[in-house]
């Protein structure tokens, strides 16, 4: 159990917020409001300030990051005894982006629906050969998230894309290629602002033509994922609708 220099344990709630932020490499204010903190919104803020003040984590000192925390001393301690590993922080214009793909995963993990995720700077930082996409020669990406699908009786490894601009058709082409020549996953979802970037990608599957790859390939609108990513609708997929009922299929 996780312990501050003059012995008291730290909460469960702590500790799951460390590892989250550990993984994803920041926590914006009311993604701890929304998974970790208890009670009111006074005594949330409180708890938060307290883990700030114990050099648990710290505040983003950007004026793009202002409303999020990252690892501080104290907490790299702890991540440390836990043999865990700590992601790079992340820039301030990724937080919001890498919050979202995160959260909603830790979601899925709580509800029994996930085995294990990676994000991309974990495996970024491991230099993993596993769900390495190349995209070129020279060029390569991995997924924004990886995780394990627990269904009934299998689980497929799931690729999260979380789209919240759109790209050219160029380079949803070469993802999409990349996906097609790559046998890592199951299932890629993509989390998307807007039907324009969908339609983007649905083109790129069209030019592809990888017809097992397109089936299975959905969209998630990124209000629906942050609602909820258990009964959030795939759009795309037959007889489907969300990731709690492809988990209860396969």
């Amino acid at each position: 159990m996780m312990k501050y220099p003059y012995g008291r344990k730290l909460s469960k709630n702590a500790v799951e917020a460390v590892r989250f932020v550990a993984k994803v490499g920041s926590m914006e204010r009311e993604t701890w409001y929304d998974l970790f903190a208890h009670g009111t919104l006074r005594w949330k803020q409180m708890q938060l300030q307290h883990l700030v003040d114990r050099k648990v984590f710290k505040y983003n000192t950007s004026k793009h990051g202002h409303d999020a925390v990252v690892i501080d001393s104290f907490g790299v301690e702890l991540v440390q005894s836990m043999k865990w590993q700590h992601v790079h922080t992340v820039y301030p214009h990724e937080i919001q982006h890498d919050v979202t793909a995160g959260a909603g995963v830790w979601k899925l993990e709580k509800a029994g629906l996930c085995q294990k995720w990676m994000t991309e700077r974990e495996m970024k930082m491991q230099k993993s050969a596993s769900f390495k996409l190349s995209l070129s020669d020279r060029e390569s990406k991995y997924p924004d998230i990886v995780f394990r699908l627990q269904g009934k009786s299998s689980t497929p490894i799931v690729a999260i894309e979380y789209e919240k601009t759109s790209k050219t058709n160029w380079r949803y082409n070469k993802a999409i290629k990349a996906y097609s020549d790559s046998y890592d996953f199951g299932f890629v979802f993509f989390i998307v602002e807007n039907n324009g970037i969908e339609k983007t990608i649905n083109k790129a599957m069209q030019y592809i033509r990888d017809g097992k790859l397109n089936s299975r390939i959905g969209f998630i609108s990124v209000e629906d994922w942050k609602e909820n990513p258990l009964t959030a609708e795939i759009r795309g997929f037959k007889n489907t609708k969300s990731l709690s009922e492809l988990a209860f299929k396969i």
